[in-house]
């Protein structure tokens, strides 16, 4: 957490409670509630800042070093409960009467989101139920929740729309890993947010090409998920799970594919776990999202962000710049967030010519859409990439494609929503065929009944010998419906 030193404050005097609208809780839990006073909110937090110069100033150099953030975030919690306490105490001398305990985790609540500067949004942050957060304007908010539905908030997030965007601007000009503008010069930014868990959400948000400012949160759910985690949530199976965690070990090329909000990066950081703890790993991402360095399963992880140009037009660092500098840092392998244009050309040129058991996401209908997609862009890069180099590049580059599907469910009767994101399709990226373009073979198909990925056609010799040496059961494949849970197939059919 970033928090502003203003100096010491002045010694807390009383303040009372105003009648205003509730405290941002969802809905159900706010009735009845009234939100902290923002003045003695200001108090508590020059309060808390102050005491948290005086410890700083006394403390022994190797003590004053940075914190991780989850540290740091119990630290100042701490010093604002303090001071919390030592009001309540205050207050009740003065024979005021007293302050329920909702109202002071609310004033807890409220001083941290004024000292991180995310102010309303980060109780919406801290939900473990949102998926994305949808603000347009000051006063329309939306949130995405994780079975899928859609919950109007009703309270604002900003004084007005011109106070959103400043805010918008001083966290993207100093939360994430690179500082990046917002301006109606430079009217689009996206950006890491370090809150609403260990790695954070992305926030990407756009004003002048919109009547009114847009933004969107993405929350970065289920970071400790591993592959037997996915099984219990329907993601994938015991037999994919087999599969990919000899294809991972064994160092095979992996492209995730799928639509939006398919869990591609989600899925490409479960399958990092997968990746032997000695490997020295190389992350490229346009905004951070992956957080294998955070996670402590690699001691080893190189993170590269891009970064905007300035308001001169100087400074870009591209994806494709990165992409070309990761080879100097001699990876074990390399994981790109996700690929959308020409630098697709120098993650080809990665996964060829350098380390093996590298893995990236892309925007792709079905696995047979992946190489004329490739293709495609390849044309954005400089110089374009001609279609049949695309083509040989990936048949020598990839070696397999993971296609995510999602389904979303509603039951009318009942009210509740569902939503689930499995492995629909694997194929095997094989040499270029007779219609110049590489082959791919179908290993796992999407099941008729429900579109989840079964056993059909065998790898090559080539790829299930490199399998089974990483110890992967070749019998499993004999099993043509999978073995996917039962009771999440009743839950999810219509």
């Amino acid at each position: 957490m970033t928090i502003n030193h203003p100096g010491h404050a002045p010694p807390l005097r009383r303040a009372g409670l105003h009648a205003v609208p509730t405290a941002p809780r969802p809905p159900s839990e706010a009735a009845g509630r009234s939100r902290p006073d923002p003045e003695l909110v200001r108090q508590i937090r020059l309060a808390v800042a102050a005491h948290q110069e005086e410890v700083d100033r006394h403390s022994a150099p190797c003590q004053g070093e940075p914190q991780a953030p989850a540290a740091e975030h119990a630290r100042v919690l701490g010093l604002v409960q303090e001071e919390i306490t030592d009001w309540v105490v205050r207050r009740a001398q003065a024979g005021h009467p007293p302050v329920s305990s909702a109202f002071e985790r609310d004033l807890a609540q409220a001083v941290m989101a004024s000292m991180s500067g995310l102010g309303a949004l980060l109780p919406l942050l801290e939900r473990e139920d949102v998926e994305n957060i949808h603000i347009h304007g000051h006063d329309q908010v939306w949130l995405e929740l994780a079975d899928g539905s859609m919950q109007h908030w009703p309270y604002v997030v900003a004084d007005s729309d011109a106070t959103l965007t400043a805010m918008v601007a001083d966290l993207a000009a100093r939360m994430g890993q690179t500082a990046r503008e917002f301006s109606p010069a430079t009217p689009m930014v996206s950006f890491r947010l370090p809150a609403g868990g260990l790695l954070g959400a992305r926030l990407s948000a756009v004003i002048a090409v919109s009547e009114r400012p847009r933004i969107a949160i993405r929350r970065h759910r289920l970071h400790e998920a591993g592959l037997d985690d996915l099984i219990r949530g329907g993601t994938v199976d015991s037999i994919l799970t087999a599969f990919l965690r000899a294809a991972v070990r064994a160092g095979k090329n992996i492209l995730i594919t799928g639509g939006p909000y398919t869990g591609k990066t989600t899925f490409l950081r479960t399958l990092a776990r997968e990746i032997p703890a000695h490997e020295h790993l190389v992350t490229v991402e346009d905004d951070a999202e992956l957080g294998l360095h955070l996670l402590g399963t690699h001691p080893v992880v190189t993170p590269l962000e891009t970064r905007q140009a300035n308001a001169e037009g100087v400074g870009e660092i591209t994806l494709d710049d990165l992409l070309k500098q990761t080879l100097r840092h001699s990876p074990s392998r390399v994981l790109v967030g996700e690929v959308r244009a020409g630098e697709v050309t120098s993650l080809l040129r990665a996964l060829g010519n350098g380390a093996a058991g590298g893995m990236a996401t892309l925007h792709a209908a079905s696995t047979t859409a992946v190489p004329d997609r490739i293709a495609a862009l390849g044309q954005l890069a400089t110089p374009p990439l001609p279609v049949e180099a695309a083509y040989r590049w990936t048949a020598s580059a990839v070696h397999l494609v993971v296609q995510l599907a999602k389904a979303d469910h509603h039951d009318p009767t009942t009210g509740r929503s569902s939503r689930q994101r499995f492995v629909t399709e694997i194929a095997e990226v094989g040499p270029i065929g007779e219609a110049g373009r590489p082959d791919l073979t179908a290993l796992f198909s999407p099941r008729p009944v429900d579109g989840r990925a079964i056993p059909d056609f065998p790898p090559s010799p080539a790829l299930l010998a490199d399998l089974v040496r990483h110890g992967f059961n070749p019998a499993l494949l004999q099993q043509g419906d999978g073995d996917w849970q039962p009771a999440l197939l009743r839950r999810d059919l219509p």
